[in-house]
């Protein structure tokens, strides 16, 4: 369906072809890991991890791990890289032998020098020493390269967060290419100002919105939000009045409205998406920025 006769439907048939035309993911193949970030938390500790290679296979562990901390105690730091932790100073809770409960505190940024055996015996009870002397091979930068990759994947959910800016960041630099157009991504209205003159009603001065588009020829702003729901949940109606409520306090002659949203999610809040489609005239998918949708807006 091409623009314009969306544009003539009336809204209930245009909720229809939102829906109908949602994509299934806004997942690219770089969403998945981040293999920048995974090789610079590795390459970090890449040579105390070379430096513990001398660990691995050894049978009297124990003792080798106490002296070789001891001459160089900053080779702790690398630890929490190979129980595959983030953070770097832990409270630690023991059951001692008589089943009582007693409290240590081991810092792996600033080493005390004075708690050696306690860093050892951390590693002992942890099963680290175990995996050193009996599992690992001979490198634990390999190694750590897949604990860093494991935990990578706790960062999904923020780049699912980020993903449609970034299609947006996209998006907009190729809508722009070849006209006198111009673009800019989280903005607030006082740059919105400052660049084109334009005053943006806001409804909170920390206003940002995903991205922008100032056409010269009509002397006007487009101002865009996206997002994308592949699952339900309650913030999807809190989103709808949101951005309903926003397109009647920034419209006006010089400043439209777009949301593109997208996303399976929608199926479980269509009534709150009914509500908005019925008061903002510009809410359209993915599939419908790829159409040219969002270019004619910005031309109209």
């Amino acid at each position: 369906m091409d623009f314009e006769k969306y544009m003539s439907l009336p809204w209930q048939e245009k909720l229809e072809e939102f829906m109908t035309t949602r994509s299934v993911t806004n997942r690219t193949p770089a969403y998945y890991i981040n293999w920048d970030k995974v090789r610079d938390n590795t390459t970090k500790y890449e040579v105390e991890l070379n430096t513990l290679n001398y660990l691995v296979g050894k049978n009297n562990i124990n003792e080798e791990a106490t002296m070789l901390f001891t001459k160089q105690p900053n080779l702790l730091k690398a630890i929490p890289t190979l129980i595959a932790n983030r953070d770097y100073d832990l409270d630690i809770l023991r059951i001692n032998d008589d089943k009582s409960m007693s409290f240590d505190h081991l810092n792996f940024t600033n080493i005390d020098e004075t708690k050696i055996e306690d860093y050892v015996t951390f590693m002992e009870e942890s099963g680290l020493l175990a995996f050193l002397q009996n599992d690992a091979k001979k490198s634990l930068v390999d190694y750590a390269f897949g604990v860093e990759a494991g935990l990578d994947s706790n960062g999904r959910k923020n780049r699912s967060g980020t993903q449609n800016e970034e299609i947006l960041e996209i998006n907009l630099s190729k809508l722009v290419e070849g006209t006198d157009w111009q673009y800019a991504t989280q903005i607030g209205v006082a740059e919105i100002k400052r660049r084109w003159d334009i005053d943006v009603p806001t409804d909170k001065s920390s206003r940002r919105f995903d991205g922008v588009v100032y056409n010269p020829s009509t002397k006007t702003v487009t101002l865009i939000e996206t997002n994308f729901y592949g699952g339900g949940g309650s913030k999807l109606k809190a989103v709808s009045g949101e951005f309903r409520d926003l397109n009647g306090f920034v419209t006006k002659e010089d400043v439209q409205f777009v949301w593109i949203s997208d996303g399976m999610g929608w199926d479980t809040a269509r009534l709150p998406m009914s509500e908005a489609f019925e008061q903002i005239p510009y809410i359209i998918n993915l599939n419908m920025v790829n159409n040219g949708y969002l270019r004619k807006i910005v031309d109209d």
